[in-house]
């Protein structure tokens, strides 16, 4: 599947503001035509309260399907009224539009999605007859790959914490946007923004990794040593991409299931739409890319790049879904084995949150006061935010659980009592601190995990020890066989682990999923998977199809 691009401009404020959403992306701009920016649900403070009453509207809303080329252009007009725009007024508008309006372009413009050729070029796109002319070309295509991962609907913010959020182990504030709610309620509707954004961005990034991938060889003068890395980094990136969308919007615990994702390996606008591939097949392209780029990785350049221990460490997740404990369990023990990266102690685990790069992170998106990522506006805000500030939450059942397990000092990164009575009984993860730098990592694989990954592979008799090893690690005492008598319970008390160390950082939905749990803990009825866009499946005419239950 190709990079969608998809606009919609809002015009209002009397002609003085213009908010707009671009490629899954909000932005504004005034009057004065300066370039929007491209992050996503950033609403600058000069608007977020505006006065002004919101009179005749033009919404101007351009489609385009990733899997055909074709783009169609609509504009349609209303009225709104409202005084005193609030940021999240914004937000519920444009959810609005959304849910209800951006069905009816669709429809119009779908007569005429994948006969009409348009010669389309994406706001993202890259000219790879000129970048891939020389080193420094690459050096840039491959730093600009990384920051495709830093986007706010990627591992920026909105993929990892809405994994969390539809569980158990999350909730939603915010001030009553409807796409938000539906997260929270799991009820997630087909033209949600949220889920939305995140196909696109994902897919945006496998295309910038498929760029490098296809033009690498046409690199003059390129050292073998770095061109070889280079791609292995790019193979890594595309696996990521690949396996992050089989978790959020395929049915990854079944490899009989179709219901895979369309796998797109050019930078090609695709003459016809790009089917979803099985389950299976799906993981033979995931697993394929890991092995080439573990082959091709050479050099260790520091944990924000991806490295051989990185590639691995993917790998061995990527195996523990597939079912192949095996692998996954050796995969794992070369990461641990490497001495690149260690476990903290009881005593200072939490050094992981507060210092960058740290030696319990295989592979951190890193963030800076130039480039800020939005954890820490979507978990906390500042110390007296009230609910309606705060968009992902920890819920009330993530401190039952901690309370359970009174010894755990991983408990101290939550927070229930210093809140707003308006966020109570839930809290605030405390992983996202720093409400002046807000350049929070994103934590995409940790040693920790390896820990866990093996211990779940190699069962319950030979597992043990890195169960405990993780337990003693963050101040708890080991379990014995006796506390884990059969498979059912040691898995339980992996899930658990898992929970305890993971959490807010985008594994639990997956967790409950793949084990087969979702039903059992977020009750009956609840898909375990998120729906493909709507505009996806109306752009491609139903090449794409829709995942069950939606």
């Amino acid at each position: 599947m190709r990079r969608n691009i998809f606009n919609i401009k809002v015009d209002g404020f009397n002609n003085k503001k213009l908010f707009s959403r671009q490629s899954s992306a909000f932005s504004h701009q005034t009057s004065d035509d300066r370039k929007p920016t491209t992050e996503n649900c950033y609403v600058p403070s000069d608007i977020a309260t505006i006065k002004q009453p919101l009179r005749r509207t033009l919404v101007q809303m351009k489609f385009y399907s990733p899997t055909c080329n074709s783009m169609t252009k609509h504009d349609l007009s209303f009225t709104a009224k409202t005084n005193d725009l609030h940021t999240s007024h914004i937000l519920h508008l444009t959810s609005y539009i959304m849910r209800y309006v951006l069905p009816l372009v669709i429809a119009i413009a779908s007569f005429s999605s994948c006969k009409k050729i348009l010669d389309v070029n994406s706001p993202n796109a890259v000219d790879n007859s000129t970048i891939f002319t020389s080193v420094s070309g690459l050096e840039n295509a491959r730093i600009g790959m990384y920051s495709t991962l830093q986007d706010k609907n990627y591992y920026g913010g909105y993929y990892p914490l809405l994994a969390e959020c539809y569980t158990d182990n999350g909730t939603t504030g915010g001030y009553d946007v409807i796409d938000l709610n539906d997260i929270a309620s799991r009820t997630v509707e087909t033209a949600n923004i949220y889920t939305t954004g995140i196909y696109q961005a994902i897919y945006n990034s496998i295309y910038t990794a498929n760029s490098i991938i296809n033009n690498i060889g046409k690199v003059p003068n390129l050292d073998a040593t770095e061109g070889s890395n280079i791609l292995g980094e790019a193979l890594f990136v595309r696996a990521l991409g690949e396996f992050d969308l089989l978790r959020m919007f395929g049915e990854h615990w079944d490899k009989t299931s179709a219901y895979g994702i369309s796998i797109t390996l050019t930078t090609d606008a695709p003459k016809t739409p790009i089917a979803r591939s099985s389950v299976a097949d799906s993981y033979k392209q995931i697993i394929a890319d890991l092995q080439q780029a573990i082959s091709s990785l050479n050099t260790y350049n520091g944990n924000q790049y991806a490295s051989l221990s990185a590639a691995k460490a993917l790998l061995a997740r990527v195996y523990l879904y597939y079912g192949d404990n095996t692998s996954a369990a050796s995969l794992a023990t070369d990461v641990i084995n490497d001495n690149t990266f260690s476990l903290f102690g009881p005593d200072n685990f939490t050094s992981i949150y507060t210092t960058k790069l740290t030696p319990e992170s295989v592979f951190e998106l890193k963030f800076d006061l130039q480039n800020q990522s939005a954890y820490n506006t979507l978990t906390y805000v500042r110390d007296d935010a009230l609910r309606s500030d705060v968009a992902f939450l920890a819920s009330a059942d993530l401190n039952a659980f901690f309370q359970s397990r009174p010894t755990d000092r991983r408990s101290a990164l939550v927070d229930y009592v210093n809140v707003d009575v308006s966020i109570q009984p839930d809290g605030r993860t405390q992983k996202y601190r720093g409400e002046q730098t807000k350049d929070n990592s994103g934590y995409i694989i940790r040693l920790a995990e390896m820990y866990l990954i093996r211990a779940e592979a190699l069962g319950r008799t030979a597992g043990l020890a890195d169960l405990n090893t993780i337990r003693e690690n963050r101040g708890m005492a080991d379990l014995t066989g006796a506390d884990v008598p059969d498979n059912t319970s040691y898995l339980n008390a992996i899930l658990d682990e898992r929970r305890a160390e993971l959490n807010f950082e985008g594994h639990r939905l997956f967790d409950l999923a793949r084990t087969n749990n979702v039903s059992a803990i977020l009750g009956s009825g609840v898909n375990p998977i998120m729906p493909i866009p709507q505009r996806e499946i109306d752009g491609t005419n139903n090449v794409v199809v829709q995942n069950p239950g939606y």
